[in-house]
């Protein structure tokens, strides 16, 4: 064996020594912590091996084909996220707490993949410099998160195998498959892409965990065989320089801006706001299945509220979706009565200045069909 696989096998064990002793002894599983037990071990293997700068052809080629491919995949869940629900982040939006959250991840992200670039680069193949690496990596996602689940006990190690060790499988081969091929600046793009998405995006498409983790477990599998087909492609046809055009620009733009408004107007966090209509109160003007556009009022807007409007408020935990017929004012508070269009009736509540949501501006027909269809289905 080679002295250079010999000083790599011999890191590699000394790190997942450290690793395994730390998951189930001290279980330090701050980011910073990881991330500094990780940065030795990568300032010795540039020391012991040198450091090679990327050169590889085609990694451009790849690079556009992982943006696109991890834009669809957004585009597509938070699509059957207006059918399924969403769910809101439990992260600080601010400016200041989303840069002290996402700064140890990208922190992470940058050691552990030039980690794997120096290990996998410089193996060049060795089976057991492979496999010890490859265990060596989806370790270091179990120490992550191995504070969350007891371990102790077999529902806690299930749910750890499930959620963290299934996913990080698949992960990190398609990781160090990306590594080997175009080097370690598109495995840290693809890692932005998909991991500070949590700490960005206000809301997540409603599948439930172990959907999620499906999702995210199928995720690196297609991209890997898409991008095993663009390689054979280069090498049955020998081309040099980029087959792809402004149309693939043209593409993911398009895609992430569709994926910004499902964003906007499904995160209710926003001035403007998407709603499912569930029921034919309102009908002919607004049906149901219909989506309607509503845009939220201010306290400070409430007194322009007049007869007429279509009015989206709270009425025992309940979003209504009804129109104005009154408006009264009560001691210096404007509170309002609604009336389903085809109601015969008005509603028998007053709704006060709090429960107002907003007024819609805006209705889509027939498109939430299928989110009021799933959710009766449900509630049978």
């Amino acid at each position: 064996m080679k002295k250079v696989y010999k000083k790599i096998i011999t890191l590699e064990i000394f790190l997942l020594t450290i690793l395994l002793f730390n998951s189930f002894v001290f279980k330090m599983s701050n980011i910073y912590e990881v991330t500094l037990l990780l940065v030795p071990f990568l300032v010795l293997m540039i020391v012991l091996t040198g450091f090679e700068k990327e050169n590889f052809r085609n990694k451009k080629d790849v690079l556009l084909n992982i943006i696109i491919f991890v834009l669809i995949y957004y585009f597509i869940t938070y699509l059957l996220g207006l059918f399924t629900g969403f769910i809101k982040t439990s992260y600080s939006l601010s400016i200041i707490n989303i840069i002290k959250n996402i700064f140890p991840v990208i922190l992470l992200i940058i050691v552990s993949e030039l980690l794997r670039y120096e290990f996998f680069t410089k193996s060049k193949g060795n089976i057991p410099c492979f496999v010890i690496g490859y265990i060596l990596f989806v370790i270091i996602d179990v120490n992550l998160s191995i504070h969350i689940y007891d371990v102790t006990s077999y529902l806690g190690l299930t749910k750890m195998i499930c959620l963290v060790v299934f996913p990080s499988i698949t992960k990190n081969i398609f990781l160090i498959h990306l590594t080997r091929k175009v080097g370690y600046s598109n495995a840290i793009v693809y890692r932005l892409l998909t991991d500070l998405s949590t700490y960005l995006l206000p809301l997540f498409p409603d599948f439930g965990e172990y959907i999620n983790v499906l999702l995210k477990t199928v995720l690196p599998i297609v991209i890997m065989v898409k991008i095993n087909n663009m390689f054979d492609y280069f090498e049955s046809r020998k081309i040099k320089t980029s087959r792809y055009n402004s149309r693939k620009l043209v593409l993911y733009s398009g895609i992430t801006a569709l994926l910004f408004v499902i964003v906007i107007l499904t995160s209710g966090l926003f001035t403007y706001q998407a709603l499912t209509i569930g029921s034919g109160s309102m009908s002919p003007k607004i049906e149901k299945g219909d989506i309607v556009i509503l845009r939220k009022v201010k306290k400070s807007e409430l007194r322009t509220i007049k007869k007429g409007d279509v009015l989206v408020h709270n009425h025992d935990n309940k979003i209504i979706v009804h129109r104005v017929v009154e408006i009264l004012n009560n001691n210096g508070k404007i509170n309002y009565i609604t009336k389903g269009d085809n109601n015969d009736t008005k509603d028998s509540w007053i709704i006060k200045e709090d429960e107002v949501i907003g007024i819609v501006k805006l209705k889509i027909k027939y498109l939430g069909m299928p989110t009021v269809a799933l959710n009766e289905l449900l509630n049978r």
